[in-house]
């Protein structure tokens, strides 16, 4: 009935899969937990070698990175049960009713859980991405179904493998960053409705501020990436909070300050960002859209160039 698949990257998994294990087991079902191992170091490899030892439980291994979307899709391909739950490997589960949850909303095709982050998680130098998922991730399913698709993450949720099949994850993308939201754009274009509960996961693995800012930036250039793809319908775009701020900065003339205060305070505003015990949100909402509205001149610079 169910297979979990867990694509991973330099983490050991050995706790979430003896979680997963011991709550299928308890819920007497037929189930398979896929490992894919995506270019990880060697030590990890090894580190994770012994979750064979689990009962059901495959551990897969590609010498390359091929990519987070290519990674999904190759676990739902050798995927063998009807029901598939992705998670992000660095995922703890706070629940013994995890995977009874799933299962009492498995009608549904595609079921969202959500993420949840604790106190004692937080460090001064993980404060951004601590903060950034308190305020913007950590949020209830009563709030996500209000924009259920737009809602929608990859970190942990239940699919159809016959949706799956359908839909996939688009493989030219191959770096973090929007991939989750251009899933759930082309669901909502195929009818396909999104249910979120609140059935959700610890996010362990925080990143520190230095790492998690770039992160974002390379998440603004798989945007980029997205938007200027043929094959994707545009009303994509739409879909997406920071290009609506920037076309409407443009609109009304603000683009003009965004730049003359990124230009001045680019290294100021970074400075805060990493350094800060207590970072704005704000400040980090402003350096990505500054970062965007960059990437967008240049775009229309190189156009004017040919």
């Amino acid at each position: 009935m169910l297979s979990v698949c867990i694509p991973v990257f330099n983490y050991s998994v050995e706790k979430l899969v003896k979680q997963l294990t011991e709550q299928c087991e308890k819920s007497n079902i037929p189930f398979e937990i896929n490992i894919f191992e995506d270019g990880s170091d060697d030590k990890f490899v090894e580190i994770n070698k012994n979750i064979t030892n689990h009962k059901n439980t495959n551990h897969l291994i590609s010498q390359t990175n091929i990519g987070r979307s290519a990674a999904r899709n190759h676990l739902a391909n050798i995927s063998k049960f009807d029901k598939l739950i992705f998670l992000d490997c660095d995922s703890e589960i706070p629940s013994d009713q995890y995977i009874k949850k799933y299962i009492e909303n498995s009608k549904n095709h595609i079921v969202c859980g959500g993420t949840i982050y604790l106190k004692s998680q937080y460090r001064k130098e993980l404060s951004l991405r601590y903060k950034y998922g308190i305020k913007r991730e950590m949020t209830s399913a009563e709030l996500r179904n209000k924009q259920p698709n737009v809602s929608f993450t990859t970190n942990n949720f239940l699919i159809s493998k016959s949706i799956f099949d359908k839909i996939k994850f688009r493989e030219f993308l191959k770096d973090y960053g929007h991939e989750d939201s251009l899933f759930g754009f082309e669901l909502k274009q195929n009818n396909i409705s999104i249910k979120h509960i609140d059935n959700p996961v610890i996010h362990c693995g925080l990143e520190t501020n230095k790492v998690f800012l770039d992160k974002s930036l390379k998440a603004i250039n798989n945007l980029v990436i997205i938007k200027n793809n043929t094959f994707i319908d545009p009303a994509f775009t739409n879909d997406i909070r920071l290009i609506r701020n920037q076309r409407k900065a443009t609109k009304i003339g603000l683009n003009i300050f965004v730049k003359l205060i990124f230009n001045k305070f680019e290294k100021t505003i970074r400075n805060h960002l990493i350094k800060s015990t207590n970072p704005s949100l704000f400040w980090f909402n402003f350096y990505k859209l500054a970062y965007y509205t960059k990437l967008v001149e240049n775009e229309k610079a190189k156009i004017k160039r040919h």
